[in-house]
């Protein structure tokens, strides 16, 4: 999984080093796979018995890190011009570092792999690409609501299946997004700030009882209809109009309902977020938001938009501030009738994060546990994101990627689930879709 924390999954699980030094060719070893790199970073080709090779590369671009600082166990070194290094007389689990200027370091503990790649992301993450797109939807005057209501509709673009990726979070300046039809003849006509690549548009319609009053805060809103317009291609910075959107027939909607399961106790804000699998398009998570209290939706069929599966997130924190403890549950290729959210991970418990130091409670179901350490409110540094595959509760930050001594960081301990994943033999790209649950603990490290 790649970040709200949803989360920055993916970066985390995926995140090892690379060295170069030539084997010796007189070196017995048990296990000496060809080097090869893992597509999206990854550990495989069994246990280290003699070897590990590691390649170092661009978490977006995939293209070789040359000269990354790289340490395997306690043999330090620097990629070739491949991203490669390789380091020798090993044998068993080893602590495995990758830094680079401009990145964000990488340590993994109790990593086992002869074959290791860790991809690494920029310190300083660049604005994502974007475009307006301008429409109307269609038909939209046409819809009768009773007198004294309104029409509200909120147009959406579709993600992509990139985890925490910030191309997924663009406002839309001004809510030009929102229409608000206060007259029974009224249109809407609309702008939403897109993502780049392959996207769809999709609103949600709503009947708005204004209760004879001027106050919105009495309002309640009933969803009525949707609206839709798939396969566009948006450029960085090349603004499109007409992109209009068609209603979607009642005999395409149904009803749907989330079971949340049992959500961690002591995180009581609970709601979710749909989502339509689609193949071209990325994923149309729609802009409502059921909870235990109202589980119940009418949602899009899958036919409408040629969906493969629903997409539940299911999300349960202390509140809805930056430094809110959380637990975000992602189920995948659901078919419908009921979306469940199954088994959650408990947040993290006895949270102990310093410049130099980490500690934590057992995380009874949590594969793995990462950390991440950032700087700055306005633009924000990615320092350093430590996983740890062997089940330890308490780690050192390493010297060589040391933490800054001064100024505040802003800490996360996630503690991540992925079902079927096998620690030894993993790449995240073929399997980044066991990543199915995240708990997190934010924690603030004064100056």
């Amino acid at each position: 999984m790649r970040g709200p924390v949803l989360i920055c999954l993916a970066a985390t699980v995926i995140a090892a080093c690379t060295t170069k030094e030539t084997p010796n060719p007189d070196t017995q070893t048990s296990n000496l796979p060809p080097p090869r790199v893992i597509a999206g970073g990854g550990i495989g080709d069994g246990a280290i018995d003699g070897v590990v090779n590691l390649y170092v590369i661009d978490d977006k671009t995939r293209m070789p890190i040359p000269n990354a600082t790289v340490r395997v166990g306690s043999i330090d070194g620097v990629t070739d011009a491949t991203g490669l290094f390789v380091a020798t007389k090993l044998v068993g689990p080893q602590t495995v570092i990758a830094k680079a200027t401009g990145y964000r370091s990488e340590v993994w503990f109790g990593a086992n792999g002869a074959n290791m790649t860790i991809d690494l992301q920029v310190a300083e993450q660049p604005a994502p690409g974007h475009a307006d797109l301008s429409g109307q939807i269609t038909g939209f005057a046409g819809i009768t609501v009773a007198a004294g209501h309104a029409k509200v509709a909120t147009v959406v673009y579709s993600q992509s299946d990139d985890l925490g990726d910030a191309a997924n979070n663009l406002k839309t300046a001004n809510d030009k997004n929102t229409c608000l039809a206060l007259n029974p003849g009224d249109g809407c006509t609309f702008t939403v700030t897109a993502r780049t690549g392959h996207v769809g548009l999709i609103a949600a319609i709503y009947d708005r009882d204004r209760k004879g009053t001027a106050d919105p805060n009495d309002d309640t809103m009933t969803l009525i209809r949707w609206a839709y317009r798939p396969a566009i291609t948006v450029v960085d910075g090349v603004n499109q109009t007409a992109q209009d959107l068609t209603l979607i027939n009642a005999g395409n909607v149904g009803s749907q309902t989330v079971d949340f399961g049992v959500p961690p106790a002591a995180l009581s804000s609970v709601f979710g977020v749909v989502g339509l699998e689609t193949a071209n398009d990325g994923v149309y998570q729609l802009p409502v938001f059921p909870t235990p209290a109202n589980p119940a939706l009418q949602l899009p069929a899958l036919t409408a938009l040629a969906a493969t599966g629903y997409r539940l997130t299911a999300i349960a924190q202390t509140d809805g501030s930056p430094s809110a403890v959380q637990s975000i549950v992602v189920r995948r290729a659901q078919s419908g009738g009921t979306l469940t959210a199954g088994t959650w991970l408990a947040p993290p418990s006895s949270v102990v994060l310093t410049r130099t130091t980490a500690s934590w409670g057992a995380m009874s179901g949590a594969t793995v546990i990462g950390m991440e350490f950032t700087q700055g409110s306005t633009t924000v540094t990615h320092l350093l994101d430590m996983t740890v595959f062997d089940g330890s509760t308490s780690v050192k930050v390493p010297d060589l990627v040391a933490l800054p001594a001064t100024g505040v960081l802003d800490a996360k301990l996630n503690a991540l689930g992925a079902t079927g994943l096998d620690l030894g033999n993993f790449g995240l790209d073929a399997e980044k879709t066991k990543l199915d649950r995240v708990s997190a603990q934010p924690v603030t490290i004064a100056n």
